[in-house]
């Protein structure tokens, strides 16, 4: 059977036409998608990668305060809380206002033995009691205020009635 020339070139062009669409269907579309999902999965990965970075930084954040602290608690055995706290009041004049200084049973964990005072205070200004506190929280010895209680006087309004826990921190031996 003999092919004319325009029918030779309506058989080359549809042959053509079948191998291209045979290359799209079979070969490009496939490398294509493939190529889209190890995309996705590249940048799933980076912010994965990311995240991750993000978390060891803050833990190295953290084990530098840890350090820090653990070695404030080394620093300070032979601390005493209530001596502390006595001399604070007398150096900022509110000595006299103290009514009652008791240890109390603190908290003691795997690394560290908490030591807790309870301070009663009365008839004391806002500014003097807001300036002790300061002077506790930002002792060189790793202290913290727990729980704190102020009241204002029925006699003097301007006058307040506070109570409070302070809490030292020793580290538990072999530690």
């Amino acid at each position: 059977m003999r092919l004319t020339d325009r029918e030779k070139a309506v058989v080359g062009v549809g042959g053509v036409a079948i191998v291209v669409v045979a290359f799209w269907i079979g070969v490009w579309e496939p490398v294509q998608a493939r190529i889209e999902l190890w995309k996705r999965r590249v940048e799933a990965k980076r912010v994965e990668y990311e995240k991750v970075e993000e978390l060891a930084q803050r833990y190295a954040d953290l084990q530098t305060r840890i350090r820090g602290i653990e070695k404030n608690l080394k620093r300070s055995k032979k601390f005493s809380i209530l001596s502390y706290l006595e001399n604070l009041a007398k150096r900022q004049g509110i000595h006299d206002r103290i009514v009652q200084m008791k240890p109390k049973p603190g908290e003691v964990t795997r690394y560290y033995r908490e030591n807790t005072v309870e301070i009663r205070m009365e008839k004391v200004r806002l500014n003097e009691i807001v300036r002790f506190l300061f002077q506790v929280e930002n002792s060189p010895e790793l202290l913290r205020i727990k729980q704190l209680q102020i009241r204002p006087r029925f006699d003097d309004p301007d006058l307040l009635d506070v109570r409070f826990q302070v809490a030292a921190y020793e580290p538990l031996e072999g530690r």
